[in-house]
């Protein structure tokens, strides 16, 4: 029997700017799962005054990225699909966990970095 294999390409990317000596990490860089598996990816970040982790998917085919969901300190929202969930604490780490995978789950996924509520300070 062929299995189908789902392929994650996972890229660093941070929607804030970053002085010296703060970093954002994501992990793994790349993934090769089967359908039915289930992931976890890791964003972490070194700046003190951030508290909230983001996790956004990209489409092969899509040119937008899909917000999937935050953790704000320890208070995980989801945007997206049961089968996604988030824990962790946003001021340092935070887990997206993807349960059963399907082959629409093949996409790269960014993690970011913000000030709780900093978006809705930005003019408009």
């Amino acid at each position: 029997m062929i299995r189908r294999l789902s392929a994650f390409t996972i890229i660093l990317y941070s929607l804030t700017g970053l002085s010296f000596g703060n970093s954002v990490h994501q992990s793994p860089s790349t993934l090769l799962n089967h359908t039915g598996e289930s992931v976890q990816l890791s964003c972490s970040h070194n700046i003190p005054s951030y508290d909230t982790i983001l996790w956004y998917q990209q489409p092969q085919q899509g040119n937008g990225m899909k917000l999937i969901g935050r953790v704000y300190f320890n208070n995980p929202e989801m945007e997206g699909e049961k089968r996604f969930n988030m824990s962790g604490d946003g001021r340092w780490q935070a887990f997206l966990n993807i349960d059963k995978l399907e082959a629409k789950d093949s996409c790269t996924y960014f993690c970011a970095v913000s000030k709780h509520g900093s978006a809705d300070s930005l003019p408009g």
